[in-house]
């Protein structure tokens, strides 16, 4: 197993929060008999298969090479993940390239990029997450119609568009007519005050090893969770797979900051100004997912070196850098 390396911790602990509600009994993988042991503990044994287990570097989430079974150091010592699951690997690192380099064409300002991009990595591994569903109420007040454009709202290129055009296009009108000598008459629009409350939910996935802060998605990406499967050590296909290092409580309070990020940007959505946004959350019980990641490094135009991550189970660009304009 590969050992996770060392790196600046997660923000520190959220404000607490309410129980999550009750949900649907999620799938569960075959269950395991709790195994304790101190945690200073350095030689231990699979509570499955009975195989040696050796924690090294600090690692606190350990996946057993034998029979797969994933183990959790934490208050208590060491103990069963019981709900631990994986996504298959559905593409080879030719589809990867090729998602990739679709995503790097992408805008009309790219223009042969991944032609002129020269390939550094193509690695496959399997990295584990903590799955983290968490829901969002959130009561918002604002402004809307004030004739401001929200550049850092998280509105759609097109409406963000819409908006500046129609306020160059009122401009040029007022400067026709006063070249022509009439009067300008401007209607100032009226805001109006909006009080609303907004609910949305992610399955928020919170990378499991410290130091890999370039596989965290941090833009509202989700993994297939659907397709998940009681994980096998099998199924890797002799594939590298990390163990880690962020405990579960860890994962929870990341997945919170991350879950208000994604809210807030949806409530600017409904509004020209934002004044107040209150949040309360919930989360319920996570779980633990190996996904296949392709992680593609290159350099374009032997300039700047850049990265895109692949889930290879999607065949989807989870996260990645690319110039913001390369047109030759």
């Amino acid at each position: 197993m590969a050992q996770a390396p060392a790196a600046p911790g997660y923000p520190p602990q959220a404000p607490g929060y309410p129980q999550a509600p009750g949900a649907p009994p999620p799938q569960q993988p075959p269950q395991h008999p709790a195994a304790y042991a101190p945690a200073g503990s350095k030689d231990l044994k699979c509570s499955s298969c009975g195989a040696p287990l050796t924690p090294q570097g600090g690692l606190t989430l350990i996946t057993c090479d034998y029979c797969g079974t994933a183990t959790s150091l934490g208050t208590g010592g060491w103990s069963v993940i019981q709900k631990h699951f994986m996504l298959d690997n559905r593409i080879d690192q030719q589809v990867a390239l090729e998602t990739g380099g679709k995503w790097l064409d992408q805008g009309i300002l790219r223009r042969n990029v991944a032609k002129n991009a020269e390939l550094l990595e193509a690695t496959l591994r399997f990295v584990p997450y903590w799955i983290v569903p968490t829901s969002v109420t959130a009561d918002i007040q604002g402004l809307k119609g004030t004739g401001q454009v929200n550049l850092g709202g998280g509105q759609s290129a097109g409406h963000t568009a819409a908006k500046i055009g129609l306020s160059i296009l009122a401009g040029a009108a007022a400067a026709a007519a006063a070249q022509r000598g009439g009067r300008v008459q401007m209607n100032q629009p009226q805001p109006v005050r909006v009080r609303d409350r907004i609910n949305v939910f992610y399955n928020i996935p919170v990378v499991g090893v410290r130091g890999y802060t370039k596989y965290q998605p941090d833009d509202g990406y989700t993994f297939n969770v659907q397709g998940k499967t009681a994980y096998d050590k099998k199924k890797t296909g002799g594939v590298e797979t990390l163990d880690g290092d962020v405990a579960e409580q860890e994962a929870n309070q990341f997945a919170q900051s991350l879950a208000q990020k994604y809210a807030e940007k949806e409530a600017r959505k409904r509004v020209d100004t934002l004044e107040s946004f209150v949040p309360y959350f919930q989360q319920s019980p996570g779980e633990l997912l190996h996904a296949p990641v392709w992680f593609v490094r290159y350099n374009h135009k032997a300039k700047k070196e850049m990265f895109i991550l692949i889930d290879g189970n999607a065949s989807k660009v989870i996260d990645g850098e690319r110039p913001a304009a390369s047109l030759w």
